[in-house]
């Protein structure tokens, strides 16, 4: 797969993004020098960078969630299988949101000085989106010396929680700021703001939205202090959350006229602008447990996240052993004759950043433990019709879908309803948001079957991935004086 290359900590720039246009993403500029880059050509270079960090690659989590496994045209990886990988395993994921931090730092600070608050609230917004990732993944982090190269060339690691409640503060500022847009300033248009074309009621749904993914997480562990004050921020908004029809997707423009220009996901998963097909989609498959789940529940999801190996059949491999040969094995979702819409879809696709049916699951599991008010078996089914929409199905698939008398589809008649909630999440995010699914999982073992690998003599899913290489190599007295193993679990986790 593609990776942008590692930029530590301390060595920071502002460089294009897998490109689209020359106009959105030729930016290539050093933050200590001075620019004449202007924030409406850097934000769209961010966005795009946002996006491909949640969509493209990842792949560890693919495998951890049983949504992917290995094509057994390939022999299993012993290092990874058995989660006793070094540091350098996954470190772009690292470098690759602290490199969106840093172009969205850049935007916040010019709009700023320009009196932009509208593209200031955007960028300050996707930077708690990106540090949450960040937190999410490895626990404490660079984050009020991260980008201040001269001052702090090793900067510091802050404590999780603590950073968790400037997230709060820095989502409240966004808020704010565009909220007190009143024209003063012009709108982002659609070439900049290239996941809501400057649409203010939307950027702070999306805020609203993100913010109450921040409070689910204290769900089963002691509330901070400012709990109780941040969900009524979030509750007493007008502007609600993200509802049907209203997912946060990036586009910059992505199409088929050169590789430059195609999705980052089709690219890396699916086929070149020259229809060739990518090494990847020879190399990942389904994982058995992704296709029994789907089978099981008689989902016609299965055809959008996985590619059937022959008319009408799927089957997967497991993680962690040697699979079956490539022509009786699922791979990766694509558009057939059959199948009008897979995960591959289009070189022109959409790069999900957080879709509808992720914000109306993670409403119906707010509203069903109390957080916030609402019907949560009627945000359940909104949820569902929306991924079925997402994946082209036609709408009466979706009702019939969650009729079953099946408890882990059926929201009416399962006595356990946050269990059901969940899991359908997972099956509906699948390789969309392989972040949140990993999420969800830590903090509360829903799916409680998912496999993991199925290596002899290994260990339980890990908890988070190890500090890059590349922060020890650089950072070396702060990267290690936590002791950090895979299995030291995240702040939020129970």
């Amino acid at each position: 797969m593609k990776r942008i290359s590692y930029i530590a900590v301390s060595f920071l720039f502002i460089l294009g993004a897998t490109s689209c246009s020359k106009s959105y993403f030729d930016v290539n500029t050093n933050p200590n020098q001075p620019t004449s880059a202007s924030y409406q050509l850097v934000l769209p270079a961010a966005l795009g960078s946002v996006a491909s960090n949640v969509t493209d690659g990842l792949d560890f989590s693919k495998y951890w969630m049983g949504i992917w496994a290995v094509s057994g045209g390939y022999a299993p990886n012993i290092t990874e299988v058995t989660y006793k990988f070094s540091n350098s395993y996954h470190q772009e994921v690292w470098s690759n949101f602290y490199y969106a931090i840093n172009n969205l730092n850049y935007v916040e600070k010019a709009a700023t000085a320009s009196s932009d608050n509208f593209y200031a609230g955007i960028a300050k917004t996707m930077k708690v989106y990106c540090y949450h990732n960040l937190v999410d993944l490895y626990g404490n982090v660079p984050y009020s010396q991260a980008l201040q190269i001269s001052a702090y060339p090793r900067p510091a690691y802050d404590d999780a929680a603590t950073i968790y409640a400037s997230l709060f503060k820095q989502l409240d500022s966004a808020r704010t700021l565009i909220s007190s847009w009143n024209g003063a300033t012009a709108a982002p248009t659609s070439s900049s703001d290239i996941i809501f074309a400057g649409n203010q009621t939307k950027w702070l749904k999306f805020i609203n939205t993100l913010e109450l993914r921040l409070l689910v997480r204290f769900a089963d562990v002691s509330k901070p202090s400012y709990y109780a004050s941040e969900l009524n921020l979030v509750t007493k908004d007008a502007n609600g959350f993200l509802g049907a029809g209203e997912g946060a997707l990036s586009n910059p423009g992505y199409s088929g006229s050169s590789d430059a220009n195609l999705n980052p996901f089709y690219s890396d998963y699916g086929f070149s602008a020259a229809g060739n097909q990518a090494t990847n989609y020879g190399f990942y498959r389904a994982n058995t447990y992704g296709v029994n789940f789907y089978t099981s529940t008689n989902d016609p999801r299965i055809g959008f996240f996985y590619a059937p190996y022959a008319t009408g059949k799927f089957a997967g491999n497991d993680f962690g052993v040697q699979g079956s040969p490539n022509n009786v094995v699922s791979g990766i979702g694509l558009v057939s004759s059959t199948q009008p819409i897979g995960i591959i879809n289009s070189p022109s696709q959409s790069a999900p950043i957080l879709t509808s049916f992720e914000s109306l699951f993670l409403q119906a599991e707010a509203a069903q433990r109390g957080i916030i008010t609402g019907d949560y078996k009627a945000l359940y089914k909104s949820a569902l019709h929306e991924s079925f929409a997402y994946c082209g199905l036609v709408d009466s698939l979706a009702t019939s879908y969650y009729s079953q008398s099946n408890n882990l589809v059926n929201i009416d008649a399962t006595p356990t309803p946050l269990t059901t909630i969940l899991t359908q999440k997972w099956a509906s995010i699948n390789a969309i948001n392989p972040l949140e699914v990993y999420a969800d999982y830590r903090r509360t073992k829903i799916p409680a079957d998912v496999p993991g690998s199925k290596a002899a003599n290994v260990g339980p899913i890990p908890s988070r991935l190890l500090y890059p290489q590349s922060e020890i190599n650089t950072n070396p007295d702060n990267a290690k004086k936590d002791n950090i193993t895979l299995y030291s679990k995240i702040f939020w986790v129970k």
